[in-house]
């Protein structure tokens, strides 16, 4: 309901240290249930970026091709040529029957043992296991090319740069002119 001037001059005065408005509403959603829990024992659940699945249901289970999954198999598929990222970058993924079963177990610890302070948990990998960026494009890459995708474009090679130059000849090169031809 406002005009997107008026939200592009408020949105930085808004944000204030925040990085962006993602984690600025996640912060603002954590205050409000501190504020308003009352006699409720809460506790936050914070993932990191949600993968696939490690064990359950099946190892490599998605329910959609939403974030990180659907980027992986456009690359499998041959389609995404190029991303830009930078490959000694912490990829924070963390497998979601990971996330869903610190979901369960803290609900059930909150529940046994109702502590007096609202819990929170951090469901990451990066300090204690990180896994690189440019390790999962190394991993992706192998990985289509032993077990290719069923009906793929072209054959899986992506390229991962932090250079935006690169990047976009890499798009030129690889997204637009084949799709001109």
């Amino acid at each position: 309901w406002l005009d997107e001037s008026i939200i592009q001059d408020i949105t930085p005065k808004l944000l204030g240290e925040w990085p962006n408005t993602y984690t600025y509403t996640k912060a603002l959603s954590e205050y409000l249930i501190q504020q308003e829990k009352g006699n409720l024992n809460i506790a936050i659940i914070r993932p990191s970026i949600v993968g696939a699945s490690w064990h359950e249901p099946f190892p490599g289970w998605i329910d959609s091709f939403n974030g990180t999954s659907g980027i992986l198999v456009a690359a499998g598929k041959g389609i995404l040529r190029t991303v830009i990222a930078n490959n000694e970058a912490v990829a924070d993924m963390i497998p979601v029957d990971v996330a869903i079963n610190l979901t369960l177990a803290a609900g059930w610890y909150t529940a046994v043992h109702r502590p007096k302070t609202m819990l929170v948990y951090n469901c990451t990998t990066g300090g204690i296991n990180p896994f690189f960026w440019g390790e999962i494009q190394q991993c992706v890459m192998s990985t289509f090319k032993r077990n290719p995708l069923e009906q793929a474009f072209r054959t899986p090679n992506a390229h991962l740069t932090s250079n935006y130059l690169i990047n976009q000849y890499w798009i030129t090169v690889s997204h637009k002119a084949p799709a001109i031809l």
